[in-house]
């Protein structure tokens, strides 16, 4: 019978840091806190008005009604903030 030997280079695993951890879970936050989208902003009243007035000057010559109806909409949704 014949036995053979191996010598294994056996390595440690080196210790963690101290700071490590505290380190990643801040650079985590902080990729996440980058990344996270941004709330949309939200339109004024005005702002609102007038979109609904550019549509009802694109349909003054095709539906002259339902564009005096629009203006109105959009002197009342403008006036509600006052």
């Amino acid at each position: 019978m014949t036995s053979t030997t191996v010598e294994v280079l056996s390595v440690r695993s080196p210790a963690m840091p101290r700071g490590a951890r505290v380190a990643a879970y801040l650079f985590t936050g902080f990729l996440r806190w980058i990344s996270s989208p941004a709330q949309p902003r939200q339109p004024s009243r005005a702002e609102e008005a007038a979109e609904v007035r550019r549509l009802a000057y694109q349909m003054q010559a095709t539906d002259p009604g339902f564009a005096n109806d629009l203006f109105a909409a959009a002197s009342r949704h403008e006036s509600l903030g006052d």
